[in-house]
């Protein structure tokens, strides 16, 4: 170990830049009257103030106020605040006091004691990455629980090349020593293409049409012969038609016999469906974005939504339509795209319920030809639902939320309950069967996912 001796170093002098005998004049800011001094050093000019929130900011040297930002503390301090402001966006937390706060969670657990929805039954599909699903409820089969068509679409543009498409039925079955049914997959029908819109015949359940990316549309019936297992069931096409205004992006039948189809461009077109398909009447609408959905209202009555929020009735008194016959009556606007029209009632008075991407949904009174009467307006909580089903009684909106998940909110209380999912994705499709009883949601992955719904209210 070496020893520690004492070293003194050699003294280094810094000699001052200015010389010692010379004396600077001291000047009171306070009271002096005297000029500022006619020199000014520069490294001590004031620096711009500097954001306390965020702490981003860094000076240049330079005095032209020009700021350069420090990318790196920016994007740490967006990190941290990130997920406080979405966890605060999709819950928020109204003022309120206890006693409110307390009633909220009173109704919320009220709601979920009468309304009980329970994760049924999951139905793989084999899509590709990134699809999107198709779904809707046909006849009601065996206890209570109707039957399924679905298929899936695949990301693309205006036109399509995936002709491995398929519709796929689904019908349940009772388990043996169980008072349940599970959903098996009985048909597999192969598809030209993607299907860009289905709906269901509510006038006959068993009839249901589907609209392609290329422009046609078919008509298929839902079979199953008498008396046999549930296994001898069948898909037939009915009739097969090409338009040429392209894929029509909403269908909805007028009557057992009427369908009708709305286009991007504005066109609407019903058509005649008996022994044969034909042209019943045309329509464009005179509206100034492109028709994203419909749903109709009766003989010559409809609904439709645009891409820009618009939201319009059209109608007619005459038994036949023509495009100076319909008249069109502005409905109230949303701010974003509508994506969702339902057909319902509430107290025994029809109405619509228009939904918009940012979740925001109208109730439009449909009493009333001259005015627009959605005094209701209900805002689903963030993140963005832009899919959405009710109840028949149109109190309780359902929403797919992210990973399988289920959200349902009771418009007359505000009462919010939230089903939890373990899936992935995100879901774009929602459909309530006719009973209210089964809802479908999807596509997350490759899956759809089926929900039962348990109606627990004294009413």
């Amino acid at each position: 170990m070496d020893v520690l001796s004492h070293y003194s170093s050699p003294v280094i002098e810094f000699p001052a830049t200015q010389p010692i005998e010379k004396q600077n004049a001291l000047v009171d800011n306070c009271t002096g009257t005297d000029p500022p001094p006619p020199g000014k050093e520069v490294s001590t000019s004031t620096q711009q103030k500097q954001h306390m929130g965020t702490q981003t900011e860094q000076l240049t040297g330079n005095t032209n106020g020009s700021v350069e930002y420090d990318e790196r503390a920016l994007a740490k301090w967006l990190r941290q605040i990130y997920p406080l402001v979405e966890r605060e966006l999709s819950q928020p937390t109204p003022l309120m006091d206890e006693d409110q706060q307390q009633q909220q969670l009173a109704s919320q657990g009220a709601l979920q004691d009468q309304l009980q929805v329970h994760i049924y039954q999951n139905l793989p599909m084999g899509s590709v990455e990134n699809s999107q699903g198709l779904a809707i409820w046909l006849c009601v089969h065996t206890n209570n629980a109707p039957v399924l068509v679905t298929t899936t679409v695949a990301q693309h543009d205006d036109w399509c090349e995936h002709v491995d498409q398929q519709l796929k039925l689904f019908v349940p079955q009772r388990v043996a020593h169980g008072d349940f049914v599970i959903y098996r997959e009985m048909k597999a029908l192969p598809l030209k293409s993607c299907l860009r819109s289905l709906s269901t015949n509510s006038f006959n359940k068993n009839i249901f049409a589907g609209a392609t990316m290329d422009g046609e549309l078919f008509v298929w019936l839902y079979e199953q012969s008498r008396g046999a297992s549930d296994a001898n069931v069948d898909i037939k096409q009915l009739h097969s038609v090409t338009s040429t205004q392209g894929a029509a992006v909403a269908l909805d039948w007028v009557t057992e016999q009427r369908l009708l189809a709305c286009y991007a461009n504005g066109t609407v077109l019903q058509w005649l469906v008996t022994k044969q398909m034909t042209l019943d009447w045309e329509y464009t609408a005179a509206v100034g974005g492109e028709l994203s959905t419909m749903v109709s209202l009766g003989i010559n009555d409809f609904v439709l939504g645009t891409n820009d929020g618009g939201v319009y009735r059209c109608w007619s008194t005459a038994d036949r339509s023509s495009n100076n016959q319909l008249q069109l009556l502005t409905l109230r606007r949303h701010r974003f795209m509508v994506s969702t029209l339902l057909r319902t009632e509430m107290d025994g008075h029809r109405m619509v319920i228009s939904c918009d991407l940012s979740g925001q949904a109208y109730y439009h009174d449909m009493r009333h030809e001259d005015e627009d009467t959605a005094q209701l307006i209900v805002q689903i909580p963030l993140p963005f639902k832009n899919a959405i089903a009710c109840s028949r009684d149109a109190n309780i909106i359902y929403c797919p939320s992210n990973d399988g998940a289920l959200e349902y909110y009771r418009v007359s209380d505000g009462a919010h309950a939230h089903v939890k999912g373990a899936l992935r994705g995100r879901g774009n499709l929602i459909r309530i069967s006719d009973n209210g009883c089964w809802l479908i949601t999807g596509l997350y992955g490759s899956e759809f996912q089926i929900f039962y719904i348990e109606n627990n209210s004294k009413d």
